[in-house]
């Protein structure tokens, strides 16, 4: 079987070359193991290996993809997975220098390629390992590195659970960071826009990323066509319906759970999943130095999802970027305002992503760290979050399927999909995702699925009154500048979440029934403003059940 992972090297800065490959294990094809030689399509990984800030950091970590070499016939002609531990020393402490050190710094990465994208899980290793191979203070020792590479191979073996994919990467510090954004940024990469993500840790701007691609259901499994944009979409191979014979006397738990996991991923297979984000014309780089940028600028990119250190990348215009998302502080930076309506969030996506938001908040703290999940319920925890991505997804999916079918004569088609945002919805039915997932699911299956948002229902009005309700408990704290506050305060929500919705009728009778609600609230509390205000109001008399009806 073959070797999931392909190479450890060693990357340094050289005084007068820049950055370059000093060392691999095995050695690349036709080359020693100590030869600084790259093929042209690898030219710039020295420079992802050693990124821009990095000299002010003590340890880094980067993830960065590969395009396949035309020219070694022997390796997978599909996009490679790379991950490099970026380390310094100070020169005066070595104990064995070469000529070619002239700084007072050495800087130097340890570099992990592999066919899979199971870095995150080896991580710890490889910082360990990195620490070690510093802590010699002689570079010419590099047996630490073979044996890296031996013990690699060793533990990590296809076929690989899941759980490999995602370790490293932490949804709920995704969550915790962009809160409602979230969902915006996953109703982008659909409709496979420019997204660049922007931030000081180079380490985060992959975490995030990779993170983000985890909420598209088996996508993070099917990344073999993200390394370049004339890459082709791999054709995915169906998962048939394992069998499982259930009289057997040789069943075990282990038997079991790999039936349910295979069962389920054969369903997620026919309902159309991966949905399509990355093929021809589309680019994935968690971590891009400049020396890249010209892919960002061709013509043959139509889509891409990567990561900078470098503010020249934002203010690029011939990047012709959509949305620049700042990952240090949360925020959005739209520079193309067309996006803006199709991942407005309607009324049903904002009560979906509160109940995730509120599930994290309860046991999430900014002192997680990323690459453990500290989190020991099931409620709020990246399985969980994933969880109910795919479900909103799939939903999604039986709605769109739905809409597609034919009317049936003197039937009248509910309409599922507003809940969902009809701008966003027929901007994805414009990509090349959406054809390919005509083309892939079978109905049958979608129609066994019941269509609609999972948070159906859920009204803008419902919204309102709940922050409403919310406002009216200050009242009890301090009655007049509270209550002044709360009411114009939720008009503002009021405002805002009517907005949020799509169709106009719709938008119409709600705005309505909202202006009846707060006039009523203005007429009751007039009215109450004198009684509270009384000097001979009873001490500790407080207020108690009001109807505003």
């Amino acid at each position: 079987m073959e070797d999931i992972i392909l190479h450890v090297m060693l990357v340094a800065f050289h005084h007068r070359n820049g950055p370059q490959v000093e060392y691999s294990c095995p050695p690349l094809p036709n080359q020693p193991k100590d030869s600084n030689t790259l093929p042209d399509e690898w030219s710039f990984m020295p420079f992802m290996c050693l990124p821009d800030g990095a000299h002010a950091t003590e340890e880094e970590f980067i993830y960065f993809h590969l395009p396949p070499v035309d020219k070694w016939s022997e390796y997978p002609q599909q996009t490679l997975f790379g991950l490099a531990c970026f380390r310094q020393i100070d020169a005066k402490d070595l104990l064995y220098t070469t000529a070619d050190v002239t700084r007072t710094k050495v800087q130097k990465s340890v570099v992990v390629l592999a066919r899979q994208p199971v870095l995150g899980s080896l991580r710890s290793k490889l910082g360990l390992v990195t620490q070690a191979f510093f802590a010699q203070r002689d570079f010419s020792k590099l047996d630490i590195l073979d044996t890296l590479y031996e013990n690699l191979n060793a533990s990590i073996r296809f076929p690989f659970a899941d759980t490999q994919l995602y370790m490293g990467f932490s949804l709920r510090e995704l969550v915790y960071k962009f809160r409602l954004k979230t969902l915006q940024l996953v109703k982008l990469i659909l409709l496979q826009k420019r997204i660049l993500f922007f931030g000081h840790s180079v380490e985060r701007l992959s975490a995030y990323q990779y993170a983000l691609v985890s909420l598209i259901p088996e996508l993070s499994r099917h990344l073999e066509d993200v390394g370049s944009p004339k890459l082709e979409r791999h054709q995915i191979e169906a998962v048939e319906e394992p069998k499982l014979d259930l009289e057997s006397a040789h069943r075990s738990d282990d038997l079991l759970r790999k039936h349910s996991v295979l069962h389920h991923k054969s369903k997620l297979y026919h309902l159309g999943h991966p949905l399509q984000v990355f093929g021809k014309g589309c680019f994935f780089q968690p971590y891009i130095p400049l020396q890249q940028i010209d892919v960002l600028m061709s013509p043959e990119t139509t889509s891409f999802l990567a990561g900078t250190s470098n503010q020249i990348f934002t203010h690029h215009k011939q990047c012709h970027i959509d949305l620049v998302v700042h990952a240090d502080t949360g925020e959005f930076e739209v520079i193309n305002p067309a996006i803006n309506p199709w991942i407005s969030l309607t009324a049903a996506d904002r009560k979906f992503m509160d109940d995730i938001i509120k599930s994290v908040l309860q046991t999430y703290t900014p002192d997680d760290d990323m690459n453990q999940n500290q989190q020991i319920e099931f409620q709020g925890s990246d399985d969980d979050i994933r969880a109910r991505m795919e479900e909103y997804l799939t939903q999604f999916l039986a709605s769109v399927s739905y809409d597609n079918r034919p009317v049936e004569e003197g039937t009248k088609k509910v309409d599922y999909l507003s809940e969902y945002n009809m701008q966003w919805v027929q901007q994805w039915k414009k990509t090349q995702g959406y054809q390919v997932w005509t083309g892939q699911h079978k109905p049958e299956y979608l129609e066994m699925i019941n269509p609609g948002h999972p948070c159906h229902g859920f009204s803008t009005l419902g919204a309102v009154q709940s922050q409403f309700a919310a406002r009216l408990a200050e009242l009890g704290k301090s009655i007049t500048p509270t209550v002044s506050r709360a009411v114009s305060t939720a008009a503002a929500s009021a405002t805002d979440a009517v907005n949020a919705v799509v169709d106009q009728q719709q938008q119409d009778q709600i705005q309505a029934t909202t202006n009846q609600l707060f006039t009523n609230v203005s007429t009751w509390y007039s009215s109450k403003r004198k009684e509270w205000l009384e000097p001979k109001t009873q001490p500790g008399r407080g207020i108690q059940g009001h109807c505003l009806g």
